[in-house]
């Protein structure tokens, strides 16, 4: 969904979603729909068609969801200012030290995948969603129990249909982030 305003806040992780927020379901059905940032938006729809190539499972129990986005966002953005790929490390140019340092933190959150996977059974968000399916009701109610640590963590790819458009979101939040440095000098 895209929107005409900047200074919408994600309700999950109170960031500026700059124009691109998509409606979520509440957990409560007493709640009403809250609009969220593409980044809380994939936890809340593993089921999405291409979902494995956009997020992976981390086992990360020191760290939040909300603050996890927010630390990949911020990767994100900063791969993006330095002209780099979001989501091919491969072909990082480290040759600079702030190319160095967020191929680390990025290197280290992905390091994760394993611990997920032998918790799991898999990294892969499209099993879990299969699995949460299945679950009895009480299993269900459950489930932030039994997944405790278990995160999704972005991998620098949104489709909107067949085309990826993380790209463009990822610009935009470049955007907000420069004029909110503008306005603070």
């Amino acid at each position: 969904m895209l929107n005409d305003s900047d200074e919408l806040r994600c309700p999950f992780c109170d960031m500026k979603s700059g124009r691109w927020q998509n409606f979520v379901v509440p957990a409560c059905p007493s709640h009403d729909c809250s609009v969220a940032c593409v980044l809380c938006f994939l936890c809340r729809h593993l089921d999405r068609p291409r979902i494995d190539e956009e997020a992976v499972l981390v086992w990360l129990p020191e760290m939040s969801q909300p603050a996890l986005n927010v630390t990949m966002r911020e990767i994100h953005v900063q791969f993006r200012t330095l002209g780099e790929d979001l989501c091919d490390a491969g072909r990082l140019r480290l040759n600079i030290p702030e190319r160095l340092r967020l191929y680390y933190a990025r290197s280290a959150l992905c390091a994760r995948t394993a611990a997920a996977a032998s918790r799991l059974g898999t990294d892969k968000p499209s099993d879990l969603a299969g699995a949460l399916c299945r679950l009895s009701p009480s299993a269900y109610a459950n489930r932030a129990k039994l997944l405790g640590g278990v995160r999704l963590l972005p991998l620098g790819r949104f489709y909107a249909g067949s085309k990826d458009v993380y790209p463009e979101i990822v610009d935009r939040w470049c955007e907000i982030a420069k004029a909110a440095g503008a306005s603070a000098q």
